[in-house]
């Protein structure tokens, strides 16, 4: 009996995530087509695998928690096989997960550098949420994660103390007698309680917080210079700028941001990567809020 792999990949995900729309989002489909997937799956095994009632929490069956076991294991013999054989003389790509604000930031410059020195191991790139994205690592979704530091791990390779920079767009401008706009991810809770606790230190600094469901639309916002934000150094692009000087806010302290590779698929071009988004996270860009304007009421 053959199975169609991406049928067994999107039934992992829903047993993962338990979520038929979040398991879309790590497949990189849609949620009809992942319901479609396991509809098929269940027709192909004669077996229901999976409860989706209305109202209900998504679950498994015992069926589906039997089969879930194997379901791994086909999954891992797959890339085991993918990665033994060559496709056009390449080695099977090194999956990398990350969150969107790294993504857009040292990525980018760490990965050129990667590719130039290392051109038989192309890099995918998977976008969610740190803890998320431990977790995709640990179920063998992605090989090495580049994340806020999420605590002891067999697969930690490094993890790098980070400053925190006070951050906006170059075309953001602050009115001193109003609260200072601030923008966080709704679940960035890091980013926010360092923000929260350094602005305890100066209760003269009021703040505004605004809170978003997606980075794409924070990002917008920031870079529309509407609010400020928190972001660890390395992560600043050129079109953001340090406003801690101008507006005399408080210092932020250190975020550890941790190397997570898998203790499951060790490949030797995954350490060279990671040394590759170190070296990275220890530059220290230069963005100084040259041109930022401070008014005050009076002005």
């Amino acid at each position: 009996m053959s199975l169609d792999l991406r049928h067994v990949e999107s039934f992992v995900a829903v047993a993962d995530t338990r979520s038929f729309s979040a398991a879309a989002e790590r497949t990189g489909t849609v949620q009809s087509a992942v319901s479609a997937h396991i509809r098929l799956l269940e027709q192909r095994l004669s077996r229901k695998l999976v409860d989706r009632g209305r109202g209900k929490p998504v679950s498994l069956t015992s069926a589906g928690n039997a089969f879930l076991v194997k379901a791994r294991r086909l999954l891992a013999l797959a890339d085991e096989a993918m990665e033994r054989s060559s496709i056009g003389g390449s080695a099977s790509p090194i999956r990398l997960g990350t969150t969107m604000t790294f993504a857009l930031s040292v990525l980018p410059p760490a990965l050129a550098r990667f590719s130039a020195a290392d051109q038989d191991n192309p890099v995918t790139v998977t976008t969610a949420r740190s803890h998320d994205l431990r977790d995709l690592l640990d179920n063998g979704n992605i090989d090495i994660a580049l994340v806020l530091d999420q605590g002891p791990h067999a697969g930690r390779v490094e993890t790098v103390p980070v400053p925190l920079v006070w951050t906006a767009a170059r075309i953001f401008r602050h009115d001193r007698s109003k609260p200072l706009p601030l923008a966080f991810l709704d679940d960035a809770r890091d980013l926010r309680r360092h923000a929260l606790s350094a602005l305890d230190t100066e209760p003269e600094k009021q703040a505004e917080l605004q809170f978003h469901a997606d980075p794409v639309g924070l990002r917008a916002v920031l870079l529309a210079g509407l609010a400020a934000t928190v972001l660890p150094r390395p992560a600043m692009t050129e079109t953001l700028v340090d406003i801690g000087p101008r507006l005399k806010l408080p210092s932020l302290g250190t975020v550890l941001v941790s190397i997570y590779a898998s203790t499951k698929r060790e490949r030797p071009a995954v350490r060279k990567l990671a040394t590759e988004l170190c070296r990275w996270l220890d530059h220290q860009p230069d963005r100084s809020a040259s041109g930022f304007k401070v008014s005050d009421a009076s002005d």
